[in-house]
């Protein structure tokens, strides 16, 4: 089988190098082979490398030089070698820039671009256009036998690079979506990593279980030996987890001062060399640590992760502190997670405990109000808060008498309820067995006693006897009480002594009143006369009284009831301030 056309003219032209002879004719015919071969070739199913080698090979041959390049460019400025051919030993791998304009074959001179000749060992500079920009350079060393490039062998050189565009750029676009592609799939990887993840954050509540899997995944992603976690506690950083680092003598704690020049800079994963000096930077130095990323997922750093180098010695890539960072967002939106988490749990236990405090304090009220022959009592008590210091009691006693107590502890909640319910035990160990001043004198000591300094009671304490309608009362340091007569007069009743438990020698004084029919008695806590009202005015006595002049010929519940709407009225939307007592007897 006969053999092609362009085979023959190869043929052909051999045998006239051969000769020494090459008309001008069969070397045009050559460079269009030349250039036939070069387009083949850039078109094939090679890779990228190897199609630029074996172009280059073509034109060195075609040219018969020895040594050749080809630079191609990058992002920026800067050219790399893609194919190269008996360069220099120290001829660079990159250029930062080479600025060419038109489309013009440079020969070696003294020019601008002379470092570029030098270190590659070149004769001639080929740039290669596309849509106006240069994307390759060409360049060829000496030819063979020392001849020059001539007007001949610069027009082949710029047919070459005519022929050359398009597949270079072609290329170069392949391996941009090829890069794009390869960080796209690590992308994927990540975010499905950090899905997975995510699910197991979240379902635990060990501090040490999550601390051990941020460590190991991001050990595992980055490929690094070494990591370390650093919380923020009250006072500076200690450090909560270690792993893959031997243990220091010294102290893991290190001072707010002493960490604050490294935390006050980072906002992202930065390497350890770029942060300023400071006793914690010393600390992960010593502990080889290389990259740094903080876990601040409000702004403010209150923790940070630290990894050594890669085992392979491969930098830290973009998408690597890009991982590192949503992990550590997470973890630290899961240790959050935790703390609010033992939050809640230390809550529902307190509230557990305060709904069974609510409910002992209400076992101590009387589930039901004794009555009096010739008297109409109604008594009631409502707590700020769960619990309470106010107190009211009704006691049988002896020849049909009834005991009244009404008191109030200093300060609210829990530790008032504890302080009062001793006072209502007392009180119904001591009720009818003593005179109500040496029974006040009795349970003052008591208080003096067994309380704090700063603690104290006030209480209102009177005895009733029904048949002579005689009330024998002594008055601590409460809230004088109101008597309504049936005229509409009204006096208080201050006769007693101070607040119990404050002072140790006291003297109390008992007074005593005779409550005529249609008369009314009304004991009530500071929580109705200091009630604010929404621009913190007082209720006050006066309100006091003037809502039970207006009811004062209504059942001791309906006086009761209509005071409580009047002062809960009166506080509106700025709610209680105190706990609200008040305890009603009227004279039939």
């Amino acid at each position: 089988m006969e053999a092609p056309v362009v085979f023959q003219y190869q043929r052909a032209l051999d045998e006239f190098r051969r000769e020494g002879r090459e008309p001008p004719l069969l070397k045009r015919m050559s460079e269009l082979i030349s250039l036939l071969d070069l387009t083949t070739t850039l078109s094939s199913g090679l890779t990228g490398e190897e199609i630029l080698d074996a172009a280059l090979l073509i034109v060195m041959g075609e040219l018969q030089v020895s040594r050749g390049c080809l630079l191609v460019r990058g992002a920026g400025e800067s050219y790399s070698l893609r194919a190269s051919r008996a360069l220099p030993p120290r001829a660079p791998r990159e250029i930062p820039s080479l600025t060419l304009e038109g489309d013009a074959v440079l020969q070696r001179t003294a020019g601008p671009f002379a470092d570029v000749f030098q270190a590659f060992g070149l004769e001639v500079l080929c740039p290669i256009f596309k849509r106006g920009r240069v994307i390759a350079v060409l360049g060829l060393g000496p030819r063979a036998g020392e001849r020059p490039y001539g007007p001949e062998e610069c027009g082949f050189l710029r047919s070459v690079a005519a022929c050359a565009a398009t597949p270079i750029e072609n290329g170069l676009i392949y391996h941009e979506l090829r890069d794009l592609n390869q960080r796209l799939s690590v992308k994927v990887f990540q975010l499905n990593n950090l899905f997975d993840i995510s699910r197991e954050l979240t379902s635990s509540f060990d501090e040490e279980a999550i601390q051990n899997l941020v460590a190991t995944t991001l050990m595992g992603h980055l490929m690094v030996s070494r990591c370390a976690l650093y919380l923020r506690v009250p006072g500076g950083f200690t450090a909560a987890y270690e792993r893959g680092v031997k243990r220091e003598t010294g102290p893991a704690f290190v001072p707010e001062p002493s960490a604050r020049p490294l935390v006050e800079s980072l906002r992202t994963a930065m390497p350890l060399s770029a942060l300023p000096d400071c006793p914690l930077k010393e600390r992960l130095l010593r502990l080889r640590m290389a990259l740094v990323v903080p876990m601040a997922p409000s702004g403010r750093v209150d923790a940070l992760l630290a990894v050594g180098e890669r085992v392979s010695g491969a930098p830290f890539t973009e998408e690597d502190c890009d991982f590192a960072m949503t992990l550590g967002r997470q973890a630290q939106a899961a240790l959050e997670s935790v703390r609010l988490h033992r939050v809640q749990l230390a809550k529902q236990r307190q509230d557990r405990e305060m709904q069974i405090a609510r409910e002992i304090q209400q076992s101590l009220f009387p589930k039901e109000l004794p009555r009096a022959e010739g008297f109409d009592l109604a008594a009631q008590s409502r707590s700020c808060y769960e619990v309470g210091g106010d107190h009211y009691d009704a006691i049988p006693l002896d020849g049909g008498r009834l005991a009244l107590a009404i008191a109030d502890v200093s300060g609210k909640g829990a530790p008032a309820s504890l302080l009062m319910a001793s006072v209502h035990a007392s009180l119904r160990a001591l009720a009818g067995t003593l005179a109500p001043s040496q029974l006040m004198l009795r349970l003052n000591r008591f208080l003096f006693d067994s309380t704090q300094a700063n603690r104290y009671v006030t209480l209102f304490y009177a005895e009733l006897d029904p048949c002579s309608r005689r009330l024998t009362y002594v008055n601590s340091g409460h809230v004088p009480p109101y008597w309504i007569r049936q005229d509409g007069s009204s006096r208080r009743l201050v006769d007693g002594g101070p607040v119990l438990g404050l002072l140790e020698d006291v003297a109390f004084e008992a007074g005593e009143i005779e409550l005529a029919s249609g008369e009314l008695l009304a004991v009530v806590t500071d929580g109705a006369t200091e009630a604010l009202s929404p621009d913190e005015t007082e209720f006050g006595d006066d309100g006091v009284l003037e809502s039970l002049l207006h009811a004062r010929g209504a059942s001791a519940n309906e006086v009761l009831e209509r005071l409580v709407a009047a002062v809960t009225a009166w506080t509106g939307g700025a709610g209680c301030t105190d706990d609200l007592t008040a305890l009603v007897l009227r004279a039939l």
